[in-house]
């Protein structure tokens, strides 16, 4: 079950209050700056003034071209976090889109576990992650998980460049199949111009052509995954809108279904399935979403 960002807030408050807060907290939610809104929410009250000007607030997130958090990164902070704070006695790491310390075999994973396992006194770790499944479960074993609840259809400057492709999504169609058909088409053309941004001629070459390739697909994943958020996020906010009318709860029910689908599409993209296999196993085998909830 998942919490609203204010219910949260507010459980937290009380457990600084009552001095029970656990070392190690995974936030989660498929809005990325919700859970960094909160995150440092949660920051300012476990430091007691804004974290960003504290120096016992340290941040860690992807800045590599490949967008993974570094190894070096995880061994820089462990060794601060281990350092008697400057201030007060608290120190707080706030480290945004951890599954990306799982990329690349996973290195720097492994070298923040040691930490997980036996954090430094007076040290709260708050981790943030859009695909938690991503995450290695003996990170996921150390921290206490708190999957937080989008705020109603909300959305950033840069997704809202993508929402027209999301118009196009949601327009129905009388024909269920050729619907269906549709919106595999409109996936495919999204992320084929998603996979081909360099401009003709300018293909790069040499030893950094490999790194170029692997930071063109990270970043296609990234536009993927944010893609597949708003069509999700669109369905939730029609289904509010017919219970809002008064609508019987049975007419929302092809908007969940829809919603199922894309769930299971990133599920399978998480296993690590051919793009587009996963993408028509979705839309033209839709027993597996029911085989799985019955």
């Amino acid at each position: 079950m998942s919490l609203s960002y204010e219910t949260c807030l507010r459980l937290f408050k009380k457990a600084i209050l009552n001095r029970r807060l656990p070392s190690a907290i995974l936030l989660s939610s498929s809005s990325s700056s919700l859970l960094v809104n909160l995150g440092r929410e949660l920051s300012r009250e476990l430091l007691g003034t804004d974290p960003t000007k504290h120096p016992d607030f340290y941040v860690v997130k992807p800045q590599s071209k490949l967008k993974r958090i570094s190894v070096q990164q995880v061994k820089d902070v462990c060794r601060d976090l281990y350092l008697r704070p400057y201030r007060e006695s608290r120190k707080v790491c706030l480290l945004l889109e951890a599954e990306s310390m799982c990329l690349g075999g996973g290195e720097a994973a492994n070298a923040f576990l040691k930490t997980l396992e036996e954090p430094p006194l007076n040290t709260t770790i708050i981790l943030t992650s859009t695909r938690p499944m991503a995450l290695f479960p003996t990170l996921l074993s150390r921290c206490l998980r708190v999957s937080v609840r989008n705020r109603p259809f909300e959305i950033s400057p840069e997704e809202r460049e993508l929402w027209p492709e999301v118009q196009k999504w949601l327009e129905p169609d009388s024909d269920p199949e050729r619907e269906k058909l549709k919106k595999i088409a409109l996936l495919h053309d999204f992320l084929l111009r998603a996979k081909t941004p360099l401009e003709p001629g300018k293909e790069e070459k040499g030893p950094g052509e490999k790194e170029s390739q692997e930071a063109l697909s990270a970043e296609t994943h990234e536009k993927r995954e944010k893609f597949l958020r708003l069509v999700e996020l669109a369905y939730w906010h029609k289904i509010q809108e017919e219970l809002e009318k008064g609508s019987p709860p049975k007419s929302c029910l092809s908007f969940i279904d829809e919603i199922r689908t894309i769930e299971r599409l990133n599920q399978d993209l998480s296993y690590g399935m051919d793009e587009n296999l996963a993408i028509e196993a979705a839309f033209l085998c839709p027993q597996r979403i029911k085989s799985n909830n019955s």
